[in-house]
């Protein structure tokens, strides 16, 4: 169901004006056992193995900015739920929000127990209701999992359709056989003293910086012995030099299992590249997957946008990667020497390669005879277009700009664009030029050539306009003709690793 559709039939289900009310409706109805609009809701969605909710609060009420609230893809999900399966009862939630991990859990045993544990209390009724009109059995712990600051615990018991929800004074002791979780990425925190005395960081004690492997290490803590842990994570948790320190504990000890590359395009909200690390009891080995060129893609559309009439009134086309269902049995299955794909790595090479558990150190890829013009020289074509566009420099007033149709927004993205590039070919030893072919001012007259009346725009700038703009166009698909050609040129070094890009910031 379109996210339009699907929160204009929420917000009546539950008699809401606003979105700003459905958290505290949802709340109600759980606590109330409401079984008519927890049945219409059913009723309504009919797919249960979807987080109908996560849709509504992703795109309305998350807090990307200070809590870094991105959830977790079905199809992720679902890979996290096949890796963790074990055939134990418990399953363990760490950053729950919506509970859409869970919920791949569920779908694979709704009998098991489930604990969800979740520090925002505005994500909290969605959580809530997510399990109860499952008819979960488990608990709701909103609490701080790294400070253990806790807030309310909720028990769930199932119904005959519906949880039974009701408010309990202390959270269970937790020891569970499967453990998921998807928390928000490179977080500061702060470390609840003294650490020497806390379980959790007897052996290592993360970076204060990032709060990554704090997350991991509570988790692991509270995992039974043979069971099994799965984290959607950040790719920098693979080298940083500030993680370095944990990541040769756990691989010392024998913690990773597997390590997954995700393709990018996966999230609703952000394209950080992200993993997928399994911890279990490993044998000695590190299973290394690289996935960014398997996915599957899939189109999905989306009315009532954020803005004036022509965002809400118009349907956005949104294309985003998945993992499909052949893929996601490959990477739960045994790892094959797979050029390109997936190797098994002894823990003496990981240990020979620093600690480092980037894939691609370790999966080979076939040797190609590729030939292609030395990079810089391509990077010189690329900059003999730059030096053209920049060589005619359009200034010129933002407002007269919009009124003879000149997408402004568009050129200050391309020009932004544009530093990066430099910023990351100066980190791989390539020299590109920037563009500066057009500057918009306040200034009301300006237009140069000039404009000098301030009322009427004359024919001749508007052909010139035409003219210059023409020009431009022209330039940027030669231009993008040579990029294409210096991204297929140094694709090959840059997925063997000959080219070292722990320089490039991302």
């Amino acid at each position: 169901m379109e996210l339009g559709e699907l929160c204009k039939k929420t917000l009546d289900i539950f008699e809401c004006d606003n979105i700003s009310e459905l958290g505290g409706k949802l709340y109600d109805a759980v606590i109330n056992n409401d079984i008519v609009k927890l049945t219409a809701f059913c009723n309504t969605v009919e797919d249960l193995t979807v987080d109908w909710l996560q849709k509504i609060f992703q795109y309305y009420e998350a807090d990307r900015q200070e809590k870094k609230q991105d959830y977790t893809p079905k199809s992720i999900a679902k890979l996290c739920a096949e890796l963790t399966e074990t055939g134990g009862k418990i399953v363990y939630d760490i950053c729950a929000g919506s509970g859409a991990l869970t919920i791949q859990k569920w779908v694979r045993n709704p009998d098991k127990l489930f604990i969800c544990e979740e520090l925002d209390e505005k994500v909290i009724p969605y959580l809530l209701f997510n399990m109860a009109v499952r008819n979960m059995n488990g608990y709701i712990i909103n609490r701080n999992v790294l400070t253990m600051e806790c807030y309310r615990v909720y028990k769930l018991h199932c119904g005959e359709a519906f949880s039974i929800v009701e408010e309990v004074s202390e959270p269970p002791k937790i020891i569970a056989d499967e453990i998921v979780s998807n928390p928000p990425y490179n977080i500061k925190w702060d470390a609840p003293e003294p650490l020497f005395a806390d379980e959790r960081f007897k052996e290592v004690i993360p970076p204060a910086s990032n709060a990554n492997f704090a997350f991991i290490l509570t988790a692991l803590s509270r995992l039974k012995k043979g069971g099994k842990c799965a984290f959607v994570l950040p790719n920098g948790i693979l080298s940083s030099d500030v993680e370095k320190t944990v990541r040769q504990v756990l691989t010392d000890s024998g913690r990773f299992e597997k390590i997954i590359l995700m393709p990018d395009k996966m999230f609703e909200s952000t394209t950080i590249p992200t993993c997928i690390c399994l911890f279990g009891n490993g044998n000695g080995h590190i299973d290394f997957f690289d996935c960014r060129r398997k996915a599957t893609q899939e189109q999905r559309d989306q009315n009532g946008q954020y803005g004036g009439a022509s965002h809400t009134n118009r349907t956005y086309h949104k294309t985003v990667n998945v993992l499909s269902k052949q893929l996601i049995e490959q990477l739960c299955g045994k790892c094959e020497d797979i050029a390109g794909f997936s190797v098994v790595a002894a823990n003496e090479r990981i240990i020979e390669n620093d600690y480092i558990l980037t894939p691609s150190r370790y999966i080979r890829f076939e040797e190609q005879e590729t030939q292609h013009r030395p990079f810089q020289e391509i990077a010189d074509n690329i900059n003999y277009i730059t030096r053209m566009q920049n060589s005619c420099k359009l200034v010129i007033n933002e407002t007269i700009a919009k009124q003879i149709g000149l997408d402004t927004e568009m050129y200050r993205k391309s020009k932004d664009q544009s530093k990066e590039s430099a910023k990351q070919m100066s980190a791989l030893g390539l020299t590109l030029e920037t563009e500066d072919f057009i500057s918009f001012t306040k200034n009301k007259n300006e237009f140069v050539f000039k404009c000098n009346d301030k009322d009427l725009l004359p024919d001749i700038l508007i052909q010139f306009f035409g003219i210059w703009k023409n020009q431009i166009a022209v330039l940027n698909t030669m231009q993008n003709q040579y990029f294409t050609e210096l991204r297929d040129a140094l694709l090959p070094d840059l997925m063997s690793g000959k080219i070292d890009v722990s320089r490039i910031e991302i």
